[in-house]
């Protein structure tokens, strides 16, 4: 009877499966002893009696088994950057204690997925709890018992992730058996304010700018969420760019300062905000220098604040080629023989290594060579080498002058002899780019020449018919009307035949000078001719020689 009762609960509780939240069977340990009993009569049937065997014993072995639940769960964030928290419960449903090994598995990269022990049951992640750790293993757990624990899957903060889904397994695995596990699928659906262009968003109508030229980059951004996005703010760092001007569709911009910002507002679902900035490429800026640019966006949605960067979209600055020349203008006044020395300056204002052509022009037919200051001196030296053709084209070259680098160059030329006073030879320096030759500049030199103009006239006295033994006078009168000086100026005269030096007689401008070769100017040569050696006979200055002979 005893027996009948057992078989009729076990057969209920499985019928109605309560068998699932129980231990396997018989808890592990339990001995099992049992032995045969056997009746018997006499012939008659008046007499029975018994036998029975020995004890016999069984053990039941220990049998793993694990259920997670709940078997599934699903939320949809209202954001990104946010934590979503689920709560399981693993149950040791096998039939003796056990510990368990907890590991997780996503469908998506994003998603930073980590369990923690729920102390209190409550389903929700204290503060305590959090403190206490990830786990990757439960305690060991009683047969029928269950541990609780919190999985927290982070969405992270990526606007682009509006409307993916993450499926993360957490997985229970028995350290008895395993082979025994048993899991449950978590998945986090992400909805969130999203800008839908904001990887394409940026756009630039040159690639490929000259250095010097102005880029517009156009900038828009869709609100593709369920909910609207407030505050919405966009800021351009000009990165080696200088601003030239700004717009927007909607709210204003600040370009006071760097970066430059745009405060737009309230972008709605579904609608869209565009700016636009346009920007100056650096004039000194080298052939193949790339300038990035992207914009930052900050705006508020569903309770949290976000901020991202939009793609990122360089140019490229192609070559330029460009030259200057100063200083402009050039001017001196040079003498006969003397040597023209004008320092120019080349300079490369394009933005790749380039040839600087150079070539002169002259109105009085000069014979121009060029010399590059190598130490940069400012001094015509030794160690100053002459310009050469290194590159083939017409004329002489500075050759390989890098971007934005300058050279100094010497020209020099050599004022004729045959120069006449005050007229003027206008030269001019072109430095031409060999990259492109339309791409030149100027020096114009100015050159007067002062060229000594030397006038010189006799008197003697007194005048007409003289007797012999009658003294007489010369004089002799100089002028410099030029504007060079006339150097080593000397005057010699002589006594003319019939006639006889009058010894000690010789004035330089009324003084009296000796006739002997000594430091003054004048010398007696030969007991009859008179050498006086003035110098340096400077532009307007004039004097006077005087000396006497006799008629024989």
């Amino acid at each position: 009877m005893n027996a009948t009762r057992t078989t009729l609960l076990l057969f209920l509780l499985t019928a109605v499966g309560v068998s699932s939240a129980l231990a396997v069977g018989t808890p592990a340990g339990t001995v099992i002893s049992s032995r045969a009993k056997a009746t018997y009569t006499t012939l008659s049937g008046a007499t029975t009696d018994s036998a029975f065997s020995a004890y016999v014993s069984i053990t039941v072995a220990q049998v793993a088994a694990v259920n997670v639940t709940p078997p599934t769960g699903a939320v949809t964030t209202s954001s990104d950057s946010v934590n979503v928290d689920y709560a399981l419960s693993i149950l040791n449903s096998g039939n003796g204690k056990d510990k368990f090994t907890l590991s997780k598995t996503s469908t998506k990269v994003w998603p930073t997925v980590t369990i923690y022990k729920d102390a209190n049951g409550n389903g929700v992640l204290d503060a305590g709890e959090l403190g206490a750790g990830a786990i990757t293993a439960t305690d060991s757990v009683k047969a029928d018992s269950s541990f609780n624990i919190i999985v927290r899957v982070f969405v992270p903060r990526d606007q682009t992730l509006n409307n993916q889904v993450d499926v993360t397994t957490v997985t229970a695995t028995s350290l008895l058996n395993g082979a025994k596990n048993a899991g449950s699928s978590l998945t986090t659906t992400v909805h969130t304010v999203y800008f839908g262009n904001i990887t394409t968003g940026l756009t630039v109508d040159n690639a490929s700018p000259n250095a010097g030229q102005n880029v517009t980059y156009t900038f828009t951004l869709t609100n593709n969420g369920a909910v609207p996005a407030t505050a919405v703010s966009f800021s351009d760092l000009l990165a080696g760019f200088t601003f030239v001007s700004a717009t927007t569709s909607q709210g204003t911009y600040n370009s006071s300062g760097n970066p430059v910002t745009w405060n737009i507002g309230t972008i709605n679902s579904g609608a869209s905000a565009t700016a636009t900035i346009t920007l100056n490429v650096p004039a000194g800026a080298g052939n193949g220098t790339v300038f990035n640019d992207a914009m930052n966006v900050t705006y508020t949605a569903g309770g949290n604040t976000f901020t991202s960067s939009s793609n990122n979209r360089m140019v490229t600055v192609g070559v330029t080629y460009g030259v200057a020349v100063y200083p402009l203008t050039l001017a001196s006044s040079k003498e006969p023989d003397d040597s023209m020395k004008y320092y120019i300056a080349l300079k490369n204002t394009g933005n790749k290594k380039d040839v600087l052509e150079m070539s002169f022009s002259s109105t009085q037919s000069l014979a121009w060579k060029f010399y590059k200051d190598v130490n940069d001196n400012g001094v015509f030296d030794g160690g100053d080498g002459q310009l050469t053709n290194t590159n083939g084209l017409a004329g002489v070259d500075a050759d390989s002058v890098q971007f934005s680098d300058s050279v100094h160059v010497f020209a020099i030329a050599v004022v004729p002899s045959s120069a006449t006073d005050q007229a003027t030879d206008v030269t001019t320096f072109t430095v031409t780019s060999a990259g492109d030759n339309t791409k030149f500049a100027s020096v114009t030199a100015t050159t007067t020449y002062a060229v000594p103009v030397v006038t010189v006239t006799k008197n003697v006295a007194p005048l007409g018919n003289q007797p012999p033994g009658q003294l007489m006078t010369y004089t002799i009168s100089y002028q410099n009307t030029g504007h060079g000086n006339a150097y080593n100026f000397t005057v010699t005269d002589s006594a003319p035949d019939s006639t006889t030096y009058a010894p000690g007689t010789i004035k330089l401008n009324n003084v009296a000078k000796t006739d002997a070769a000594d430091a003054d100017e004048a010398t007696l040569l030969s007991g009859k001719n008179v050498s006086v050696h003035v110098g340096t006979l400077a532009p307007g200055a004039s004097g006077t020689i005087l000396f006497k002979i006799t008629i024989n």
